[in-house]
């Protein structure tokens, strides 16, 4: 009697999981699952489709800006990364840290369009973020000795993965977020 009780229990939460993802249903499950008891049930990841991009541009020693350049994060694709890819590690990471600083900036925009980071009311708390100080300190430490500020944008460029390489001409599938321009720290470059 009670396997069959067990089993009743168990193919209840499945059936209240179901119903739980179906999209339209969703938010009504949020609200009355207090406990996150049921869970939210995808066999395959929800697929990225665009790819996140990290562009920079300095401001030099001498006030010359230069323009939008993309930081190559990991090394160049090779053609046996299919196999053995060790590069995929930090790739992973900033991808990470892209979303996370992406949705922090959307998070107060209430729906309304309006610019991300830079002078936005955003913009502070994203910037206290230890993901924000990650990717400006990953930048840091790769600047020229001729540059006395830094600032980056991460984008989400549709296609990338086909291409391997950012090019200025493709078009933009969006801005995720605009850095303010930050100091770099003296002998941080190399």
């Amino acid at each position: 009697m009670l396997s069959w009780i067990v089993g009743a229990l168990l193919a209840a939460w499945f059936l209240i999981t179901v119903v739980r993802n179906l999209p339209p249903l969703r938010a009504a499950f949020l609200r009355l699952d207090a406990g996150r008891l049921i869970p939210d049930w995808a066999l395959f990841a929800r697929p990225r489709t665009a790819d996140m991009v990290l562009l920079r541009r300095d401001l030099l020693h001498d006030g010359t800006l230069t323009s939008w350049q993309e930081v190559e994060v990991a090394g160049p694709r090779r053609w046996y990364n299919f196999i053995w890819n060790p590069d995929l590690g930090p790739r992973r990471g900033f991808l990470s840290l892209a979303s996370i600083i992406g949705l922090i900036a959307r998070r107060d925009q209430g729906g309304q369009p309006q610019a991300l980071g830079q002078g936005t009311r955003t913009a502070l708390p994203g910037m206290t973020g230890v993901h924000y100080l990650t990717v400006l300190h990953y930048l840091s430490l790769r600047s020229h000795a001729a540059v006395e500020a830094t600032q980056f944008m991460i984008m989400a460029v549709r296609n990338q993965s086909v291409t391997g390489r950012y090019a200025a001409d493709e078009p933009v599938s969006s801005i995720e977020f605009v850095s303010e321009m930050h100091l770099v720290r003296p002998g941080a470059g190399g």
